[in-house]
């Protein structure tokens, strides 16, 4: 039988060359010295074992294991392995390496510590990493609250890192992530509602509202957010009621049609169904991720089915059908009981637009149902091009957004001094502005009413099956209708004309709604 000393030697020298060999070696060492032999395996041979582990892609982890936890007391055994965690387990993972080395990373949270880089830059924590790479992992798809919180627990949070990072995108955009911290706040306070634990979860979203400086993802409104529900779970609605209502006020955030919808669904189980069409309508009003948003319009339906206003809930369920049939989504039990009642068939629903634009009219029809309807002039237009003020009869302004007309406007400049109707909406603070805006009359200025049979020189900005839409520089933007293009293109001109393309025009008409141009000959 070899000597310790041989074997080591042996080890040793296999290293480099075959690194694998020389794990074997050291099994071997492992197994014929045991502790209670007179040359046993010691921290050196625990090294040796740690070094073979570097380039090797077949570790027996569970020798690995049982090595460092022996010499765990040992500063460098104890370093080295961290490192053997790191580099094979965490280091570069993406979502779902987690939970595929879990067992691997679990055990290894019983040796390695938690280091404090709460103020440290450039320090790596295997442990932290370790801890959040799993909670990330088991959020998706279906969120494990239990076994997240469970994780999360491990974590001492004051030792977390504050520092957020970044990367560049695959279309050289930096995106900026979350700090470790702000991660443990979001996914902490996310699995505490989940399991129920309100009051704790109510603490813990003010602690992050608190010791956080910088947010991402909105996170900012997600612990408000979950402070309103949970007050709604303790049975205080009233609290709740107005930290939602604060929350509908705020300009952060852009997704936050899910607070509409909260409120939607805690007045349906109040049995207010009135009031929860309202929030639903408005949710619905200012969604955009039709991907994401199944759930509110399946809670639509149900609520104008008990508002005794069922047909109109249809739209509903074709809207739920052509998201269905976009996304290639799994079709739920629920969803089929709403197919059933309506009679629909789902490969039929496929024309997401043109069903997205008939929910949109029943949710605008509701938002402004009842409120009068004001008329104005607008009287400036700020640089941004995106918000304005409206001026009536009594002097009294009005802000307005871009996004607030009732028809997308594409350029606000020709907009100056035009003639609106508009609703006035308040929000929580008490700030009155425009909304549902329509052109009545535009103003026709007086050069552009003498542009009649002047020609000059274009750029194509937009083409639509009516005609295009052409750019004339100091002059505004008139259009060119299908019906003014010669004869050969007029059903072709879609593939004959592109958009940034100059051509030269003539302006054969100015009127209320604009310029009309024909091609000059």
């Amino acid at each position: 039988m070899k000597s310790k000393s041989d074997l080591q030697k042996e080890a040793k020298a296999l290293l480099d060359k075959s690194p694998q060999e020389a794990m074997e070696v050291c099994e071997e060492m492992w197994t014929v010295f045991p502790e209670e032999s007179p040359d046993c395996f010691n921290a050196y041979d625990a090294l040796l074992t740690l070094k073979a582990t570097k380039n090797n892609s077949n570790v027996n982890f569970d020798f690995v294991f049982h090595v460092a936890d022996k010499f765990k007391e040992n500063d460098q055994v104890y370093d080295s392995f961290g490192w053997f965690i790191f580099n094979n387990y965490l280091k570069g993972a993406r979502s779902g390496d987690y939970i595929k080395n879990e067992s691997a990373i679990l055990k290894s949270l019983e040796i390695i510590k938690q280091v404090d880089i709460s103020s440290k830059e450039g320090l790596i924590c295997q442990f932290s990493i370790g801890c959040i790479g799993l909670a990330k992992d088991h959020s998706k798809n279906l969120f494990n609250a239990n076994r997240i919180e469970n994780l999360l627990n491990l974590l001492k949070p004051e030792f977390l890192s504050k520092k957020s990072s970044e990367y560049i995108n695959s279309k050289g955009k930096k995106v900026q992530l979350a700090s470790d911290l702000e991660t443990y706040y979001s996914l902490k306070t996310k699995a505490l509602q989940k399991i129920e634990s309100f009051e704790e979860c109510i603490d813990l979203c003010k602690e992050a509202l608190n010791n956080i400086k910088e947010f991402h993802y909105n996170n900012d409104l997600w612990f408000r957010f979950r402070i309103a529900v949970c007050h709604e779970n303790l049975g205080d609605f009233e609290r709740s009621e107005r930290l939602f209502y604060e929350l509908i006020s705020t300009k952060e955030g852009s997704d936050k049609w899910f607070i509409y919808k909260d409120l939607a669904e805690m007045y349906f189980d109040q049995e207010d169904y009135e009031k929860a069409w309202r929030f639903a309508a408005d949710a619905g009003f200012y969604g955009f991720d039709l991907d994401k948003m199944n759930g509110l319009f399946l809670l639509q339906a149900r609520i104008l089915f008990k508002l005794n206003r069922a047909e109109e809930g249809k739209v509903l369920a074709c809207l739920i059908a052509a998201v269905i049939n976009k996304e290639g989504y799994k079709i739920k039990d629920d969803y089929n009981k709403l197919f059933k009642f309506y009679k629909l068939e789902l490969k039929e629903q496929t024309d997401l637009q043109k069903i997205y634009r008939k929910a949109k009219n029943l949710w605008i029809n509701e938002r402004y149902k009842d409120l009068q309807v004001n008329e104005g002039l607008i009287v400036f237009i700020h640089p941004n091009k995106k918000v304005g003020k409206i001026k009536m009869g009594d002097n009294t302004t009005y802000d307005f957004h871009k996004k607030d007309f009732y028809k997308k406007q594409r350029d606000l400049d020709d907009l100056n001094q035009a003639k609106v109707s508009f609703i006035k909406m308040a929000s929580f603070d008490g700030v009155v502005a425009a909304e549902n805006i329509k052109v009545l009359e535009k103003r026709i200025e007086e050069d552009k009413s003498e542009l009649v049979g002047h020609s000059f020189p274009g750029k194509i900005k937009n083409i639509t099956d009516f005609g295009l839409f052409v750019k004339i520089e100091g002059k505004g933007v008139g259009l060119i209708r299908k019906n003014n293009l010669p004869k050969t293109i007029r059903e072709t001109f879609n593939d004959e004309y592109s958009i940034g393309e100059n051509l030269n025009v003539q302006v054969i008409k100015v009127t209320n709604k604009g310029i009309e141009l024909k091609l000059k000959e």
